[in-house]
């Protein structure tokens, strides 16, 4: 029994079917303008997790983050070494500062992606930066689908709860580290043209974040939304957005592959001279990197019991991949899956076991020739079982689909989680990513 379905399994059935017919009538107000490239199908409902479920997996992502600082620090004190380590080349990642060191303060954005094996939380990447995609999404979706269960009269008898909110923590973890008083100033920043739904015209991803905005304004700081393209620098060379002077940035774009121009070149201007800051740096996306994983494996022999523990039993044996190793992964290719080191979003993973012999091998080629990939131990992940909406036809399916579980961790605090599943008739395969058509919801929790 995996962690998140056991829990609705559990539920009386009378309050399960009150749930499923609460999102018969409610689905389509609760998942207006949230991002997917999902045509066909909507939820029905939310994922369910019981308080304890919840506190192990964000408890195991606190420890994990750590191990991989660890690792990290057993190389490299500053992010200019660590970058030359993972084979990073100079430049790639976009606002480095390559003199920054290396301490707990980057820890302050995380967020892992968790598939559940035989009821055991396994750790397939761990993403560390501002740029968490879902975090809104996630929290509108929970807190909507809470509102419908109270107005249509779900039973009293279940005790649902939202988590704390992904957003509202984030600002908070912000202020904090960034030391910002009340009625500072920040920009909640994006680029246009990412894969990211509807990121393609500055004004729609505007209106679309508004309430984001407004949640920032209610933690105390005077915010704004715009694209990095419309940034500008004032006479006295701060960073503005639109008549806004700018002390702080809240980064929700991944630093690399950034359009540059002259908003690209105010910003980064203003962060070099030290006119504002950012939330997150851009060194936290660093420690999101793959090989790290491996980092970890390799340093078995120097972590303690209880850690070795930890590694072994959550974490997939992943290994970088070179020459010597091709041989090995051919002979294993059911068991492993390839994955670049540096990507997110599921860009450039083979799994061995989804594709032909010949395919397997000519990725494995590749990726010793171009480096940055590592193989890890394939999950054999356990499913979901969902209820779901044909757009089109009002279809009703229940099916048991592929998921992933992945809990928001700000200033190390659990801020609820982004719940990724596949749809009914998927083809997709084991990979759960919206660019694959994969649905998003948050998560409640039931006591």
């Amino acid at each position: 029994m995996s962690v998140v379905s056991g829990a609705w399994e559990e539920l009386a059935d009378d309050v399960r079917s009150a749930m499923v017919a609460c999102g018969k009538q409610t689905w389509a107000g609760i998942y207006e303008g949230v991002a997917t490239k999902n045509k066909k199908w909507r939820p029905l409902r939310p994922p369910v997790m019981t308080p304890e479920q919840y506190g192990e997996i964000t408890g195991l992502t606190e420890r994990l983050a750590k191990l991989i600082l660890d690792a990290c620090l057993r190389r490299a004190s500053t992010v200019g070494e660590l970058r030359g380590l993972l084979g990073v080349p100079e430049g790639q990642i976009e606002f480095l500062d390559e003199t920054e060191p290396l301490t707990e303060e980057l820890l302050v954005a995380v967020r892992p992606d968790v598939l559940i094996s035989d009821g055991v939380p396994k750790f397939v990447e761990c993403n560390i930066d501002s740029a968490l995609g879902g975090a809104y999404d996630s929290d509108g979706i929970a807190r909507r689908f809470l509102a419908a269960y109270r107005e249509h009269g779900v039973p009293e008898s279940v005790r649902l709860r939202a988590p704390e909110s992904a957003v509202d923590t984030r600002f908070e973890a912000m202020r904090e580290q960034l030391d910002l008083p009340d009625g500072a100033t920040s920009v909640v920043l994006f680029h246009m043209g990412s894969d990211y739904p509807d990121t393609q015209d500055g004004h729609t991803l505007i209106k679309l974040l508004e309430p984001v905005r407004d949640r920032g304004r209610e933690a105390g700081l005077d915010v704004v939304v715009r694209p990095l393209e419309w940034l500008t620098l004032n006479g006295d060379g701060r960073l503005c957005a639109g008549d806004v002077v700018l002390e702080s940035v809240l980064r929700m774009f991944i630093p690399q592959e950034v359009p540059h121009g002259a908003g690209y070149d105010a910003l980064a201007t203003a962060l070099r001279t030290g006119t504002v800051r950012m939330f997150t740096s851009s060194a936290t996306w660093l420690l999101g990197n793959k090989a790290i994983f491996a980092w970890l494996w390799q340093d078995i022999g120097r972590l303690s019991t209880v850690d070795v523990e930890v590694v072994r039993r959550h974490l997939p044996r992943t290994d970088l991949l070179d020459a010597a190793g091709i041989g090995r992964a051919v002979a294993r290719q059911r068991d492993l899956v390839l994955k670049p080191t540096g990507t997110s979003g599921g860009a450039g993973v083979v799994v061995g076991r989804e594709a032909t012999a010949q395919r397997w091998r000519d990725a494995l080629d590749s990726a010793v020739e171009a480096g940055g990939h590592i193989v890890q131990e394939y999950v054999l992940a356990d499913r979901l079982a969902m209820h779901f909406v044909e757009i089109e036809t009002g279809e009703v399916r229940q099916e048991a689909v592929p998921y992933c579980v992945a809990p928001y961790l700000f200033g190390r605090r659990p801020a609820g989680a982004y719940m990724r599943f596949a749809v009914p008739d998927s083809a997709a395969g084991s990979v759960v990513n919206l660019g694959q058509g994969a649905l998003t919801s948050g998560l409640l929790l039931v006591e």
